[in-house]
C-alpha cells in the first residue's frame, strides 16, 4: 500500500513545507517509489508511493489540475466501466492512471464519486474554488485513513505515527479500544487507541470546511435483494464468477504477484483461480506462493501445499514458523505508536520480507473468507 497525508489549516494559515514533510517522511516505509508533496494556500498533501500497477509507474503524485489537487492510496477495478461513463460525459483522459480516473471522477460527479469506484482505496481531494476538503475510503474499508480535528486544524494520514507527530495532537489513551484490543473483539469502526484520533469507516466519505464537518455513508448493503436460481449449480457458478474477477483484478501488476498459501480451502480457492488466470493469459507477470510451515505439529499443511502448487507447477516458497521474540511487539507498538499484531498474524511477518525480496509488490490472501462468507464482518 501506498501512504497518503494531508494537512488542512481551517484557521486560513498558510502550509507550512517543513510540518507536510516531516509527516510525509513518517511514512516512507509505504513510500519506495517517492515521496512528494504539494501546498496551496492552507492546504498540503502528501504521497508515499509504492507503485504496484502497470499504469502507476506514470502516475505522479499529488495530482493536481486547475482548482482540484489529488492525493490517493488505492487500485481502481472498474477501469474500463469507468473510463467508457467518463467519456460518455465529454471527460478527456490524458493518461491511463487510476489517480487520473479518480480526479475525472470527482470532476464529473461531485461528492457522489466514490458511488462509482470500484476497488481499494482512500484519498482526499482538495477543492480551492470551495475551499473544501473532500476524502473518501472504500466499501470493504481495506485502505487505511485516519484524522484528527479540531477547530483549528483536520489533518488526515494512512497511518496514526504522522498525526501524532503534529503540534495539534495530544496522545491520550483511548482505555475502551485497549479493552477491545485485549478481547481480539474490536467493535469500532472509528475510534483508534487515542481519544482524538479516529478512522474514517469503510464505505464513508466526508467534507471539511472551515466551521463545517460533514460524514455520510456512500454505500451499504440491501438485504431486501436475493438471488433465486433454480438448483445448487447456478449458485455455485455465480458464486465463483465473482470470486474469480476478484482474483482478476488484483493481478494487475508490473512485477510478480504472490499468493499466500496456507493449504486451507480460502488460500487454496485464490491460489488455483490465479493459476488459472495465468494459464489463459489473463495474468501478465510470475506468480508463486508463500507458506508457513509447522515441522511434527498437528496443524502443519504442507501435504495440502504441495498438492496445489505442484498441481498449477507454481514457485513455492517456505519458512517454517519459529517463536516471535517478546520484545518484537513492544517494538512495533514504539515504532508504529500504534496496536501490535496479534502472535497469530505476527508470524508471517517473514513471509512477507521474503516476498518483497522476491521482486512481489502484491500479495494475494485466503484472510477473511470465512468472516465475510459467514456475515461476520457486516
Amino acid at each position: 500500500m501506498s501512504g497518503i497525508v494531508g494537512i488542512y489549516n481551517l484557521n486560513g494559515r498558510p502550509a507550512e513545507p517543513t510540518v507536510i514533510r516531516r509527516m510525509t517522511d513518517q511514512l516512507a516505509h509505504r513510500g519506495p517509489d517517492g515521496l512528494t508533496c504539494w501546498l496551496g494556500g492552507p492546504v498540503s498533501l502528501g504521497q508515499a508511493m509504492l507503485q504496484t500497477t502497470p499504469e502507476s509507474l506514470f502516475e505522479r503524485q499529488p495530482l493536481c489540475e486547475s482548482s482540484l489537487s489529488l492525493t490517493l492510496d488505492g487500485r481502481i477495478d472498474n477501469r474500463e466501466e469507468l473510463r467508457t461513463a467518463l467519456e460518455s460525459h465529454g471527460a478527456i483522459l490524458r493518461s491511463d492512471t487510476d489517480a487520473e480516473l479518480v480526479l475525472r471522477a470527482y470532476q464529473q460527479w461531485g461528492k457522489d464519486c466514490p458511488i462509482h469506484l470500484l476497488g481499494d482505496f482512500a484519498f482526499a481531494i482538495w477543492d480551492s474554488a470551495t475551499q473544501e476538503l473532500f476524502c473518501a475510503r472504500d466499501q470493504m474499508g481495506i485502505r487505511p485513513f485516519y484524522y484528527f480535528l479540531n477547530d483549528r486544524v483536520f489533518l488526515f494520514a494512512s497511518e496514526l505515527r504522522p498525526l501524532l507527530g503534529h503540534s495539534e495532537v495530544r496522545p491520550d489513551l483511548n482505555e475502551g479500544m485497549v479493552g477491545e484490543y485485549l478481547t481480539s473483539e474490536i467493535t469500532s469502526q472509528e475510534e483508534t487507541l487515542y481519544r482524538h484520533l479516529f478512522r474514517l469507516p469503510p464505505s464513508h466519505c466526508l467534507t471539511v470546511s472551515p466551521g463545517r464537518f460533514r460524514m455520510t455513508r456512500y454505500w451499504d448493503f440491501d438485504t431486501s435483494k436475493e438471488l433465486h436460481y433454480g438448483n445448487d449449480e447456478s449458485y455455485r457458478d455465480h458464486f465463483l464468477s465473482l470470486l474469480t474477477e476478484s482474483v482478476r483484478c488484483r493481478l494487475r501488476s508490473h512485477r510478480p504477484v504472490g499468493c499466500y498459501l496456507s493449504g486451507g480451502l480460502d488460500s487454496s480457492s485464490v491460489v488455483c483461480l490465479a493459476a488459472s488466470l495465468k494459464k489463459h493469459g489473463l495474468a501478465a507477470q510470475g506468480l508463486e506462493t508463500f507458506s508457513l510451515l509447522f515441522p511434527g505439529l498437528a496443524c502443519d499443511e504442507s501435504s495440502y501445499i504441495q498438492d496445489v502448487t505442484k498441481l498449477w507447477d507454481l514457485p513455492s516458497n517456505t519458512i517454517c514458523v519459529g517463536e516471535e521474540p517478546d520484545t518484537s511487539f513492544a517494538d512495533s507498538a514504539r515504532r508504529d505508536r500504534d496496536f501490535p499484531g496479534h502472535p497469530n498474524g505476527t508470524m508471517g511477518n517473514p513471509l512477507r520480507t521474503l516476498a518483497r525480496d522476491r521482486g512481489c509488490r502484491v500479495l494475494l490472501t485466503g484472510t477473511g473468507g470465512d468472516e465475510w462468507l459467514t456475515g461476520s464482518y457486516l
